[in-house]
């Protein structure tokens, strides 16, 4: 039989032309979408299997059971609820990765979080083509050559310091802004970026060097370019600031000596500073419209403005800088050393103190305060007459009202969890 889109003769039951590449059923070689789950010509249904690991999935199902793969996330632009193997958020219109979901920039070529190439293809039959195609290897349409920087211009991008430091057998680390010029292209390429925007050749990130495809080590300064992420697993590149599977983020800059921190981000190599802390919750940031930045609350999952810093929903105290949850009396963040937000305050309404919100009693002169809206109340009420609070401790389960130190209810049983 022959690929309804480029005609290529291919054999019965093949799932993908060689040619173009285009999804075909493997009982009648109709074409289909890349991710249908049944063909609609004769409506077989296809077996569906991990992106990642290959274990066989049900068509629910949102995570994978075996590597534990999310295929139901939140855009990272907007936050809207996206399926994974989506290029572009519905709600927001954001580029994603289809590989992982990471954000995108519309011309990337390459995912800066997990690698994935996604290539040029031909207008006419959708063939990937290579950068020095003039015609198209399937279709045979003639392709407009891309308006790439002169080497020339660009080879200027390049310091003199760094280039000093390689011969003398140095690492060079350049700073995360610095532009080179790309080996293959000489475009304008950011060394954070580890990758041309334009031909999508590979660029080590500390030292600005070209590395293959199927590079593990900068073959210059010896960087690993790829690492797995310590919460989840997820493959990651050298300088992922964020892990699109589980959300974690990673410190690339060491607050205590400045220098440039690549992989897991655990240690500074430089001065040994911890950057991340065990136990510690982490904040995820996103942008709405890509305007707004908004936090993502680790502990009640509340979104709020990322300049705000502590959640209005559980209070807790987030860096605004790095995410790291932080203690009531951490002025400034232990791992990227930021200011910590300070906590809202209220005045006493007896006495004006300054009082933090969700106080339930006046440091200064000893005043009964409700706790939701800071009224004053007599010392043996149990309910807020302004806001209706209740107050005192009750069974989540029941209502019936316990004891503090009570660690099972007296009525329906249900023990309680210790804080």
């Amino acid at each position: 039989m022959n690929c309804p889109t480029c005609d290529q003769t291919i054999e019965v039951g093949v799932d993908l032309c060689p040619r173009c590449g285009q999804a075909l059923c493997p009982a009648c070689g109709a074409a289909v979408d890349e991710y249908a789950t049944a063909c609609p010509q004769c409506g077989v249904e296809f077996d569906l299997f991990c992106p990642r690991c290959d274990a066989q999935i049900t068509l629910d199902a949102e995570v994978c059971p075996s590597c534990g793969l999310r295929f139901v996330f939140p855009c990272p632009h907007c936050g809207a609820e996206v399926e994974l193997g989506n290029d572009q958020c519905d709600q927001c219109g954001g580029d994603l990765c289809p590989e992982c979901g990471a954000a995108l920039e519309p011309d990337d070529l390459v995912c800066p979080s997990c690698g994935a190439r996604f290539g040029l293809v031909c207008p006419r039959c959708s063939a990937q083509v290579d950068l020095e195609d003039e015609v198209c290897p399937a279709c045979g349409a003639a392709l407009e050559p891309l308006d790439l920087a002169p080497a020339a211009a660009a080879a200027t991008l390049t310091p003199p310091a760094a280039a000093a430091a390689a011969t003398a057998g140095a690492v060079v680390v350049l700073p995360a802004t610095q532009v080179v010029a790309c080996p293959r292209c000489g475009s304008e390429v950011a060394v954070e970026d580890g990758v041309c925007p334009m031909c999508a050749q590979l660029i080590c990130p500390r030292c600005g060097a070209a590395v293959a495809d199927e590079a593990e080590t900068c073959p210059a300064c010896g960087l690993a370019l790829t690492f797995s992420c310590p919460a989840c697993g997820f493959l990651l590149m050298a300088s992922a600031t964020t892990c699109p599977d589980c959300g974690r983020s990673f410190m690339r800059v060491c607050p205590g000596c400045q220098q440039r921190i690549f992989g897991p981000a655990l240690r500074c190599d430089h001065c040994g500073r911890d950057l991340h802390l065990e136990g510690r919750l982490v904040a995820t940031f996103t942008d709405v419209a890509g305007v707004l930045q908004m936090t993502v609350c680790p502990a009640c999952s509340a979104k709020f403005p990322r300049s705000v810093g502590v959640c209005p929903e559980c209070r807790l105290r987030l860096c605004t800088q790095c995410g790291l949850a932080l203690d009531r009396e951490e002025a400034f963040c232990p791992r990227c050393g930021a200011q910590g937000p300070a906590l809202p305050t209220f005045a006493c309404p007896v006495c004006g103190a300054a009082l933090e919100v969700g106080a339930d009693e006046c440091t200064a002169c000893g005043a009964t305060l409700c706790p939701e809206c800071g009224g004053a109340l007599s010392a043996d009420a149990t309910e807020c007459f302004r806001c209706g609070a209740q107050l005192g401790f009750y069974c989540p389960e029941c209502g019936q009202e316990v004891d503090e130190g009570d660690t099972v209810c007296p009525r329906c049983g249900v023990e309680f969890e210790v804080a």
